[in-house]
């Protein structure tokens, strides 16, 4: 007779068991090595000129990802690769595990350079090959990313902004403030930080490009149409402002003004597009809810853009696992 325990032990293993094999069949559903001289192209040292070698390429590349599933920060997904079976499973058991300083100096190259652009469109192509490139079209959404504000030196700012003078940080104090976020108002809701602009296929939901801007600019002010996209599926907020891609059809919702009220057409029109525009939804919920991701403690929009990138890479993955795994 099994304890109660003993039943909960294995209740909790085959949950484990369930989580490894994911991680096992996603690792299978792409070709890693297409990668690699992408990311080689970042480190010096070679053969002829010599140098301290690098962390194998697809294990930094592995790293993010595996950063991104499951919400950690550099420190805490070094101990996680020393510490968890699968994830050292899902890195190829390299022989060397890199350390939390190689992770972000890894993230740090990226995002100075337009190799990660590089690393993003290599997987657009690999989606494309397995048969999901666009067929119905795309919808454009936007979403806040949350960030700290730092509430107490804020509202000291404000306090000597009121008194006419000005606070003096030291370096280390300026690399710790974030001058990028911005307030914006939705719904009555008030937040602080950043919006992801991103663009998902309308029928699989991969998402096909994104961007990141303050969270106070608005949402039209960012147009991800390509002229591959054929359809662009966008809410009201984005009425009347045309698609920069001429050869795209603009599907977006219609608005209501004070003296032009939607007639019965419009309303029609809105409801179709809102039925194709409600799949948009999940990847943002996806990103927020199961990965976690929904707030970010980088305080540079560059640095930011990278970990919204390696969201999207991984939400892609996640998603590549739904239809094959």
């Amino acid at each position: 007779m099994v304890s109660l325990m003993g039943y909960s032990f294995n209740h909790e293993f085959q949950k484990v068991q369930g989580l490894v094999g994911r991680l096992l069949e996603v690792e299978k559903l792409v070709d890693w090595e297409k990668f690699r001289p992408i990311i080689s192209k970042l480190f010096n040292d070679n053969e002829t000129e010599g140098g301290r070698p690098h962390t194998d390429e697809i294990v930094l590349l592995k790293s993010l990802v595996l950063q991104s599933w499951y919400n950690l920060s550099d420190e805490e997904l070094e101990v996680q690769i020393a510490d968890r079976l699968s994830f050292r499973q899902f890195l190829g058991f390299p022989e060397s595990i890199p350390d939390y300083s190689t992770i972000w100096k890894f993230r740090e190259r990226l995002t100075q350079t337009k190799l990660k652009d590089k690393l993003w469109d290599e997987l657009q192509r690999q989606l494309d090959e397995k048969g999901f490139s666009v067929k119905k079209g795309v919808i454009q959404d936007a979403s806040i990313i949350r960030a700290d504000l730092g509430k107490k030196r804020y509202y000291k700012e404000k306090k000597a902004e009121k008194q006419g003078k000005k606070i003096e940080y030291t370096e280390k104090q300026e690399s710790h403030i974030d001058k990028d976020g911005s307030f914006t108002v939705k719904n009555g809701q008030v937040d602080f930080g950043y919006k992801l602009h991103q663009k998902c296929d309308a029928k699989f939901q991969f998402i096909r490009e994104i961007d990141v801007s303050t969270a106070s600019l608005h949402d039209s002010k960012v147009d991800l149409s390509d002229r591959k996209d054929k359809k662009m599926y966008r809410d009201k907020g984005y009425a009347g402002v045309p698609l920069k891609s001429k050869s795209v059809v603009d599907k977006t919702m219609r608005k209501a003004y004070r003296e032009s009220p939607l007639t019965k057409m419009d309303k029609l029109w809105n409801k179709r597009i809102s039925k194709i525009r409600a799949v948009g939804e999940r990847p943002f919920s996806v990103i927020k809810n199961v990965f976690h991701r929904g707030h970010t403690f980088l305080k540079n929009i560059d640095r930011i853009f990278v970990q919204q990138l390696f969201n999207g890479f991984s939400f892609n993955l996640y998603n590549l696992y739904t239809y094959t795994g």
